[in-house]
């Protein structure tokens, strides 16, 4: 008897037996191929690896190899098409067709599209070199402005009632940590026409002008005129994350728009007009600066919106079954959200992922800025923080944490394992490493330096763990922590708080007669 083969049928059966059956299931008899132990059930579905067998002893998980399949529900195995589907917003349709077109390219595959509807479309992949058929990718796309009572997790719904494979949202998957990853990034940006004068806007003045509280350019420096505002539709993605960081929500009453080009030509169009619109799509207007009370500027470029540095980011989330898929699934899931993918994600006009740098000598309002603000017991700590980093550049790669919490935020998980893979890869070889925590200036300068460093060594210490097989010879990684000596946001509001609580990477070349450490 197949003693291996009979442990993971029973094993597989307290796994999945509450799994539901597929109504498309037909009889099948499947055979251990030593002949000892047959089995009879129902096929539910086979994804290229595994039968999935619905049985008087629940919904089993069998290994194709292990046995022989009989009757009429069994597969063609040599003929097998993955049938796969990825739900997403419609916004993502042409990023989505950028990536498939580089999945394909790089796996060998010619790729046609098949139009099925306003919101659907089929990929149907082939081996180039054979023109067999390998797959059928179906993408259902959400559009929210087609139904005022779309959800814009509608694809992490699809997910879990297993009618997706694959789903993008700006959302993580709930209850389910490491089956979503940051795919690329956004940013909810306040636009107004180029024949508006304004520049800027306070964060406060910002959530006042969306709630309706404030009313008229006049208040906020611009021309006595009413202000008109514009949004996404309710469902939005993009325009319910904005909402949920600034605690706020547009009342009914504003002219909404099922998506954000269409949003920006309105916004262009109108000298009054005020719109929360997409980084990606900004059309022919001009995205304001956010600012605070103690007049720092953030500006939505590709820099501070990778980094975490403008609050309005918002990442784009490529989430995944728990359930075993078919290995071409398992394929695309990893190229979508490896590094070969990013150029794709560019070209798209979403913001990519790619790691930037910048010395400290190019954030000359930041350190202006630190220097204006700090107490006379935080200069110490800033005049430290010049010293050692003069000769270093900041990494886009940045760690936030969630509210009230030491926690790292969803978006800073995907942010650990890329990171991770880039140091087992070798990129940051003969480089020292340093983890710089950073805090608010709500308590006194030896609080914040404790809470700054245990958040920049406990961000090592998760990164390390993750990169098992990187070569401490090559890396030297460090710890430094500053507290409030470099604020990235004023402290006057709850989101330019959470900005300045953070840990962020710094590189500097490794000295050739310094021996590396991990601490």
């Amino acid at each position: 008897m197949d003693f291996s083969w009979r442990c993971a049928a029973i094993f597989a059966a307290l796994l999945h037996c509450a799994m539901a059956s597929p109504a498309s299931a037909q009889d099948v008899t499947l055979t251990s191929r030593d002949g000892l132990i047959t089995l009879q059930g129902s096929m539910a579905s086979y994804d290229g690896e595994f039968f999935r067998v619905q049985t008087k002893y629940g919904l089993l998980t069998l290994d194709g190899r292990g046995v022989r399949c009989a009757g009429p529900g069994c597969p063609d195995l040599s003929d097998y098409v993955a049938d796969i589907t990825l739900a997403a917003p419609a916004t993502t349709a042409a990023l989505l067709a950028a990536l498939i077109d580089g999945f394909a390219s790089a796996a060998g595959y010619a790729v046609r599209r098949d139009p099925v509807g306003d919101l659907a479309m089929r990929y149907v992949l082939r081996e180039a070199s054979s023109g067999q058929e390998v797959a059928r990718l179906n993408v259902a796309l959400t559009n929210s402005g087609a139904n005022s009572e779309a959800n814009s997790d509608q694809g992490l719904a699809d997910l879990q009632s297993g009618n997706a494979d694959l789903a993008l949202s700006m959302q993580p998957q709930p209850g389910l940590p490491g089956t979503s990853q940051v795919l690329a990034l956004d940013a909810a940006v306040p636009l107004v026409s180029r024949a508006n004068p304004l520049q800027a806007i306070a964060i406060a003045d910002l959530r006042a002008a969306l709630s309706g509280q404030l009313t008229n350019w006049r208040y906020i420096g611009g021309t006595d005129a009413p202000i008109v505002l514009h949004a996404l539709e309710q469902s939005a993605g993009l325009l319910q994350a904005a909402e949920a960081v600034l605690g706020v929500k547009t009342p009914q009453s504003v002219q909404r728009h099922a998506d954000p080009q269409t949003l920006a030509d309105a916004v262009a169009g109108d000298p009054w007009a005020l719109g929360l619109g997409s980084a990606a799509a900004l059309g022919n207007t001009r995205a304001l600066s956010l600012t605070g009370s103690c007049g720092f500027r953030i500006v939505a470029d590709p820099a501070s919106i990778r980094s975490g540095d403008y609050p309005l980011a918002v990442p784009l989330y490529l989430s995944r079954s728990d359930r075993r898929q078919a290995p071409i699934i398992r394929d695309l899931a990893e190229w979508l959200t490896g590094p070969q993918a990013q150029a794709a994600v560019a070209a798209s006009g979403f913001i990519d992922l790619r790691a930037s740098r910048s010395g400290l000598a190019q954030q000359g309002e930041r350190l202006a800025h630190a220097v204006s603000v700090a107490p006379a017991d935080g200069l110490p700590a800033l005049q430290a923080l010049v010293a050692d980093l003069a000769a270093a550049e900041r990494l886009s790669t940045t760690f936030r944490f969630q509210a009230g919490s030491r926690a790292l935020d969803p978006a800073s998980f995907s942010t650990l394992a890329r990171l991770a893979r880039d140091l087992e890869a070798g990129l940051h070889d003969g480089s020292v490493l340093s983890f710089v925590g950073f805090s608010d200036a709500s308590g006194d300068e030896a609080e914040n330096l404790r809470l700054s460093r245990q958040r920049a060594e406990a961000v090592r210490d998760a990164v390390l763990r993750n990169a098992p097989l990187l070569d401490t010879n090559r890396v030297t990684v460090q710890v430094a922590a500053y507290g409030a000596g470099l604020p990235m946001a004023c402290d006057d509001t709850d989101v330019g708080a959470g900005l300045n609580r953070r840990v962020e990477v710094w590189l500097r070349p490794q000295p050739t007669d310094s021996p590396p450490s991990g601490n």
